[in-house]
């Protein structure tokens, strides 16, 4: 970081400030919590099975706001959130593990998941459809623990319904392994629901073989 700043803006940026930007950008609340996180320690960040960054732009902004005199003329936010994810990136025992946040995380194991029967009669052969160009209506609640983070991603059908039928809901669990961006390997609990989807006549009506 303080490379970085001096090499492309002639800006001496002070250790502490390197420091809390890191921090910020790792999901801490300051340097002194990511040093006394002895549980979760980011030097562990190559054991985690996933990197999510989860919007560490509005981290670094709001960490800014808290600094006392920084330089004038510091890069953006963005700018120097981007430092630090392109020296992620270019670690290839961490660059094909990151996930942008949470929700885009969620949704890509809970569909997975979800719609595994009908992606295995289609490879087969078998006929079957595509229920992902369903109208769904998927939404994603998230709730972030001390020791893991749960999301909770539900498939109603169809999404302009006055009240759509529940198709599925997965919880999904990650361990924290480092820091507040490297988890574990994800634990994905679907539960799938009798509804209008599966009833022959509805399927029948609509064309759905």
């Amino acid at each position: 970081m303080r490379t970085f700043t001096q090499n492309n803006y002639g800006i001496q940026l002070k250790s502490t400030h390197a420091h809390e930007i890191v921090a910020a950008y790792f999901g801490y609340s300051s340097r002194a919590a990511l040093l006394a996180d002895k549980k979760c320690p980011i030097g562990t960040l190559k054991d985690a099975e996933l990197i999510i960054l989860n919007h560490p732009m509005q981290r670094i902004e709001q960490r800014l706001k808290t600094l006392a005199n920084l330089p004038s003329g510091l890069p953006s936010n963005d700018i120097l959130a981007a430092t630090i994810y392109n020296t992620i990136i270019t670690n290839e025992q961490l660059s094909e593990k990151v996930w942008a946040d949470f929700k885009e995380m969620a949704i890509a194991y809970a569909e997975d998941r979800v719609f595994h029967n009908e992606k295995m009669m289609k490879m087969m052969g078998i006929g079957g459809f595509d229920q992902r160009e369903l109208d769904w209506l998927i939404q994603v609640d998230i709730k972030t623990m001390e020791n893991d983070v749960l999301m909770t991603v539900t498939y109603d059908y169809p999404a302009k319904a006055k009240k759509p039928s529940r198709h599925a809901s997965v919880a999904v669990t990650l361990p924290r392994i480092s820091g507040n961006i490297g988890y574990g390997e994800p634990k994905v609990l679907p539960t799938i629901y009798a509804g209008h989807v599966s009833d022959p006549d509805y399927r029948l009506k609509h064309g759905i073989d």
